[in-house]
């Protein structure tokens, strides 16, 4: 056997290459101490020096044979205690068969011994991520990133600090990692993605930082070749390709199924390009909806767009932007005539080989931040979407203030959403509510520090830390019961929940929302009024204030929103699949026949 490939994985399993990951660029001298190899994959027993043992054991551990990888470990550090490589490796694998706490241990010996080890504390924040000691992962990749930079490592933790709200610096750490590796699509993304977060955005800087983005990337990737000659309108259905990672439980879906559903096959041939490798319940009844399904996860982004070349789709949808696991490089290939932006991103991807963009006059009011974009909006009536809920819901239970004897506003958006100036405006709802209490709940409250940090915030704001409820994550049916211990939802601002808010409203919950400058302030509004009720939508914060006040005083109302929020969904554009989806392949096949008449290339 051979020491470990530094080009295989690295047997941490990160999935990185074992020279990016936890095998440094150089193995350090050993000692001239060996150990007598036992007979391992037909080769006799021998002796070798203590650095080729540890490669060997590392080799067996990236193949998963944890059992003689061990053994090899503990004869080297029987030979030499405190050997730095065995001790960090030995820990991985520790750490991989449920020791955790005697694989940190070692970790944290080998860490005595090399602590300007840049690649051991990057591997020890990525486990003690895993096993949620948030603190001491951050603490773990800036020492790493002090010792050298790297562009995966500032990618890790900014992650980490928009997990606990650290807006600025994860937005910080994300720019780094994109200058450290300007070829890098993904980091870049998710710096802009992190932008969209900031309370006082400025539109037009964001802007710039989106187009920069297409045009480092558009500038080194070739276009494919225009198509031969098209047909002509209604020659033939038109092929719709639709690529996204989250054809499965995922808060796109229920958003996008609708239309997939409601497609009028005989005009429209419905293609899909799901780009995540694992399949759930809800992958497979969407893989019933349409005619044509394509695997393009670990493609390569030249091979995806070749496969959507010769599927001769007309039309390219993406449902991503620049969330995670996005295609945006493909499009940037132009693989087909007509592309369009669609649903999951709430701004432009800043490529101009896009050429639409999908919204309505609410989150975008004409006029309003058209020019902010490389591609061209298309305002669609009444609702951008439609709503699908999950399946077996739960009823909708009563007002549960009646029986409490108090109002329990709720927000079950990401904590991210939640900055200062929103929680002060949340304290004051709750002193001018007597006896009312809040209930939050996202993954990120299951942390004790950002609990802590919220509950410091509204202190400040005079309201008691027993007024506030924190809930973590649970699976979506759990999810959305707890909504029948909420009697009115309070929306984030200026980034607005989406499907959040008609998750509320589905459970019988009225949402408070205020509008703000940019599409993700307006996001709010669109759901309120597409459901008659845009009385709850307020112009500024005191207003937003206001109007969850006053609708806390009102028991008899709050009661009757309850009992008919689910009936007026249903019968709302919101829901309307049918109306919504005859609209949206109107805007398709008037965007063909913009290509058809020269507007695209």
């Amino acid at each position: 056997m051979s020491a470990v490939n530094r080009n295989d994985p690295c047997p941490c399993g990160s999935g990185r290459k074992a020279k990016n990951c936890c095998h440094r660029a150089e193995v350090p001298a050993a000692k001239s101490s060996t150990v007598l190899l036992p007979a391992l994959g037909g080769a006799p027993a021998r002796r070798v020096p203590l650095a080729e043992a540890v490669g060997i054991a590392c080799e067996l551990q990236r193949r998963g044979q944890l059992a003689p990888a061990a053994q090899l470990f503990e004869l080297v550090l029987a030979a030499n205690g405190e050997h730095a490589d065995a001790l960090f490796f030995f820990g991985i694998l520790r750490h991989q068969t449920g020791q955790s706490a005697e694989g940190l241990a070692l970790m944290r010996r080998a860490l005595e011994q090399a602590p300007g080890n840049r690649l051991y504390h990057y591997n020890f924040a990525i486990i003690n991520a895993e096993i949620g000691d948030r603190a001491q992962a951050i603490a773990s990749y800036r020492r790493s990133i002090e010792i050298e930079p790297n562009a995966d490592a500032c990618n890790n933790l900014a992650g980490l600090l928009l997990d606990e709200g650290c807006l600025d610096e994860a937005i910080a750490c994300f720019r780094r990692g994109g200058e450290l590796n300007p070829d890098d699509a993904v980091q870049q993304s998710n710096m802009l993605y992190a932008l969209n977060y900031r309370p006082n955005p400025d539109l037009g800087k964001m802007f710039e930082e989106h187009k920069a983005f297409g045009e480092r990337h558009e500038r080194v990737i070739a276009r494919m070749p225009p198509r031969e000659a098209e047909h002509g309108p209604g020659e033939r259905p038109l092929r719709i390709g639709y690529v996204s990672s989250d054809f499965r439980q995922h808060a796109v879906v229920h958003l996008v199924e609708p239309a997939l559903e409601s497609h009028d096959k005989s005009r429209f041939e419905i293609y899909c390009f799901y780009n995540y490798p694992k399949h759930d319940a809800v992958t497979r009844r969407i893989q019933s909806l349409v005619p044509h399904w394509r695997e393009i996860a670990g493609r390569t982004d030249a091979e995806v767009a070749r496969m959507i070349r010769e599927d001769r789709i007309d039309i390219l949808v993406d449902l991503s932007g620049h969330t995670p696991l996005h295609r945006l490089l493909v499009f940037a290939r132009k693989p087909v005539p007509v592309q369009v932006s669609w649903i999951a991103y709430p701004n432009t991807t800043g490529l101009t080989a896009i050429d639409y963009r999908l919204t309505d006059d609410i989150r975008d009011p004409v006029g309003a931040n058209d020019a902010f974009h490389t591609e061209k909006l298309v305002r669609l009536p009444r609702t951008v979407t439609c709503f699908r809920p999950l399946d077996h819901a739960p009823e909708v239970g009563p007002l549960p203030a009646l029986t409490a004897g108090h109002v329990m506003f709720g927000s079950f958006n990401n904590f991210i959403k939640m900055h200062g100036g929103l929680l002060e405006t949340w304290a004051g709802i709750l002193r001018r509510v007597p006896g009312s209490r809040l209930t939050l709940k996202y993954r990120s409250f299951e942390s004790p520090s950002i609990r802590a940090k919220v509950s410091e915030a509204f202190a400040r704001g005079g309201v008691a830390p027993d007024r506030l409820v924190f809930l973590g994550s649970d699976d979506y049916h759990s999810h959305l019961k707890q909504y029948n211990s909420i009697d009115i939802a309070l929306d984030t601002f200026p980034h607005n929940g989406d499907l959040t808010t008609c998750d509320a409203l589905w459970m019988g919950v009225p949402v408070i929302t205020f509008t703000g400058i940019s599409h993700v302030a307006r996001m709010g509004a669109g759901r309120l009024t597409a459901v008659g009720l845009a009385e709850l939508v307020g112009r500024n914060r005191e207003e937003y204030a206001d109007i969850a006040v006053a609708l806390a005083g009102d028991l008899p109302r709050l009661a009757a929103l309850r009992g008919g929020l689910r009936q007026r969904m249903r019968a709302s554009p919101l829901m309307d699949a049918k109306e919504f989806t005859r609209h949206l392949e109107r805007a398709y096949r008037a965007m063909w026949e913009t290509h058809l008449a020269g507007g695209t290339s």
